[in-house]
């Protein structure tokens, strides 16, 4: 899916630069190293929000690697690390995030019991309705 890229002021390429880089995320104090004033950094947000998400999608995608790496390390160290938990759970979270997910299966057993139900024969539609010059018709 090629999208024509949007044309940005060389103010927004800083905000982005530095949200991502020097602000650690921080759009209020990107958008001060960036030029624009104190107030004015949630509109800047929502003028570059596709941006800002691409940009993000990008960042988790470079960690990746280090997400993986993180979760199969602490697999085989045998030391205890301290909050083990809290970075394993970051790990995952990050290869959530970028789309390598933990691939669930579900195996369904189920026994079906189909039975046969036979029905009589139906009737002629002649025997089990009088004929017509025996019904009455009302005006």
């Amino acid at each position: 899916m090629n999208r024509p890229k949007t044309e940005l002021t060389e103010k927004q390429e800083v905000f982005l630069d530095k949200l991502f880089g020097d602000a650690n995320g921080n759009p209020k104090i990107a958008g001060e190293l960036a030029g624009y004033s104190k107030q004015s950094y949630p509109k800047v947000v929502r003028n570059l929000k596709k941006e800002i998400i691409q940009r993000a999608e990008n960042y988790l995608a470079v960690h990746a690697p280090k997400a993986a790496m993180q979760i199969t390390g602490m697999m085989d160290d045998n030391a205890i690390l301290p909050q083990a938990n809290i970075r394993l759970e970051a790990a995952k979270q990050v290869l959530d995030r970028i789309g390598i997910i933990k691939k669930d299966q579900i195996d369904i057993n189920m026994k079906a019991v189909h039975g046969l139900f036979i029905l009589p024969k139906k009737d002629d539609i002649k025997d089990v309705l009088p004929p017509l010059e025996e019904l009455e018709i009302k005006k």
